[in-house]
């Protein structure tokens, strides 16, 4: 302190992304978004194999939630995983509903303090859901189907959170 006053201090903020980006001089912006954008379109053929997969698994992992226990723990830890991962990609290759169950059902796992029958429910649907999407192949929100879709998990999650059951 100086005359009773904090001392007030100056740190400079260094920019790390600056040393590990490097900036090709020349290089045109346009080409290189175009290039970009190519590859993650050629991934997106990638993601509906991702997608089956990791919906198959979700499946496996929600029978096994059923089991309580240890299982039931496992099974919770690798659903959120599976989970954490479809929300992250989903949107990237033209799934944002998926993207969009896939955070509400993480969330739901998130704030969940027991994991009984309700919750097993509620979590069933979310799956559900991923499975009729998968199945029917819906990219982008889904249209009149995906808002309905969506509604519906809204309105589950908000019974559960009344503390009635779901329907």
């Amino acid at each position: 302190m100086v005359n009773g006053k904090p001392k007030v201090e100056f740190v400079d903020n260094p920019n790390p992304l600056r040393a590990k980006v490097k900036v090709k001089v020349g290089a045109n912006p346009s080409a290189m978004i175009a290039q970009a954008e190519e590859s993650v379109s050629k991934l997106g053929d990638e993601f509906e194999t991702i997608f089956n997969e990791n919906v198959a698994a979700l499946v496996v992992a929600m029978a096994e939630i059923g089991q309580g226990g240890m299982v039931r723990e496992r099974a919770l830890i690798q659903m959120r995983r599976l989970l954490h991962d479809l929300r992250g990609q989903a949107g990237t290759f033209g799934y944002p509903l998926v993207s969009h169950v896939g955070d509400s059902a993480c969330k739901f796992i998130d704030l969940s303090e027991d994991f009984g029958t309700t919750e097993t429910d509620v979590l069933r649907m979310h799956i559900d859901a991923l499975k009729a999407i998968n199945q029917s192949k819906i990219k982008g929100d889904g249209g009149p189907i995906g808002k309905e879709l969506m509604s519906g998990l809204r309105k589950v999650i908000l019974k559960y959170n009344d503390g009635t059951a779901p329907d």
